[in-house]
């Protein structure tokens, strides 16, 4: 099959999208690395791109791993703590959608299916971005960290997001970037779509069960579902 006929069989008879958020809808991971880089840096380690977006971004390492790779004595607690603030800056200043995400979330929104967000970020960065975005009022549930126990790659983010849409997660078709969140997704009962981004295309991303090349590359597969349904 095509990428038009596998995506067509994975929407057909489900009622909900759940949504990754950073890197998928929205252009934020070059903010949450700089946003960790200036508290690390003051603490006389500096990140590496790189290294960051296939340890943090994609495997889902954190602090915590960045620590342990460099045998640093610091507390990951701490440096969260001294980077969120950061990073809600950003959030309400800097950081936009990408223009393909508010098409397909306004084209998915029109043709029937309920939307959720299902996120490692805190809850209210998530929305100030979709607010300030013009696109909260799309969303039926949105779930950041601060809302769950267990981080990706454990399943409970997208289980949470179901539970608070009132659909099953068998019903509920989740969009990701990275392998943790693939896991995550897989391990609620969803089938999961991985979007490739400029962050993530040479990472291997591994377990979907539709890979698309970009966001363009899934914007231009569902307008021509959408057209022919």
């Amino acid at each position: 099959m095509n990428k038009s006929e596998i995506l067509e069989n994975l929407l057909k008879d489900k009622r909900a999208v759940i949504f990754d958020f950073d890197n998928v809808l929205v252009d934020s991971e070059p903010y949450h690395f700089e946003a960790y880089d200036i508290v690390f840096s003051k603490r006389g380690h500096s990140l590496d791109r790189g290294e960051y977006w296939l340890e943090w971004t994609s495997k889902g390492g954190g602090a915590e791993g960045e620590i342990e790779r460099y045998g640093l004595a610091m507390d990951p607690d701490e440096i969260r703590r001294e980077k969120d603030p950061i990073y809600h800056e950003f959030c309400r200043t800097k950081i936009e959608m990408f223009p393909e995400a508010k098409e397909i979330i306004a084209s998915l929104s029109g043709a029937g299916y309920t939307l959720a967000i299902a996120s490692g970020s805190y809850e209210l960065d998530i929305r100030t971005i979709l607010s300030s975005n013009d696109v909260e009022n799309l969303f039926s549930a949105v779930v950041g960290k601060d809302g769950i126990s267990l981080t990706k790659p454990h399943p409970e983010t997208y289980i949470e997001a179901a539970r608070r849409l009132g659909i099953p997660p068998s019903s509920c078709l989740a969009v990701e970037d990275a392998v943790k969140g693939i896991r995550s997704a897989h391990g609620a009962g969803m089938e999961v779509i991985a979007v490739l981004t400029d962050l993530t295309r040479d990472l291997r991303i591994d377990g979907a069960d539709l890979t698309l090349e970009s966001l363009g590359e899934f914007l231009s597969v569902l307008r021509g579902l959408l057209r022919s349904s």
